[in-house]
């Protein structure tokens, strides 16, 4: 029997979240060096591979103190890393957490693949760990991860203006909110 045969694993049509692992090291350290990518998150400034590493092994304490739950996406057919998705800061007594995704390698951006694995994440959050509000915050200028957030249901409920600096300019963050029941 496999690893992953013997974890969790959420399946949908073409992705499917596993549990982070140390084992996803190498794919992780290369998709987070990727300008293309760093400018979406949080800049481009360069990590280590051993900050990488550690950067995981916290995760997992964090998964293990319930505080986050962080998944890797795969392709299904192919078994191919795609990226990482993951509900943090979950908050118990207010039922709410923080949603982070990435899907590293520009080829596989527009894909659907990023949809789907929050589709996955999301009933996750309801079904099983009985969230009732998921928020996230995402840079004004990346209007494809702000319309996929919208078809999603998420809504924007603030912009904070010239909240961080990336590649030479100021730059806006949206906070969007997604309630499990319809809200008026």
């Amino acid at each position: 029997m496999t690893k992953r045969e013997m974890s969790i694993v959420f399946n949908g049509e073409r992705v499917r979240l596993v549990p982070l692992g140390l084992r996803h090291l190498d794919d992780i350290w290369r998709g987070w060096n990727n300008p293309e990518l760093k400018i979406l998150l949080n800049g481009v400034i360069p990590d280590a591979y051993e900050s990488e590493e550690e950067w995981i092994r916290q995760q997992i304490r964090l998964m293990e103190q319930r505080k986050n739950f962080v998944f890797v996406i795969e392709r299904i057919e192919d078994d191919e890393f795609l990226g990482l998705c993951g509900l943090h800061s979950i908050n118990w007594m207010s039922r709410s957490a923080e949603l982070g995704v990435a899907i590293h390698d520009p080829q596989n951006w527009s894909k659907g693949y990023g949809g789907e694995a929050l589709r996955l994440l999301i009933d996750f959050g309801w079904r099983h760990l009985n969230l009732r509000r998921i928020a996230l915050s995402v840079y004004a200028f990346n209007e494809r991860a702000v319309h996929l957030y919208q078809k999603l249901g998420f809504k924007i409920y603030g912009t904070a203006h010239e909240a961080n600096f990336i590649d030479g300019r100021y730059v806006d963050i949206h906070k969007m909110e997604l309630f499990r029941e319809p809200r008026d």
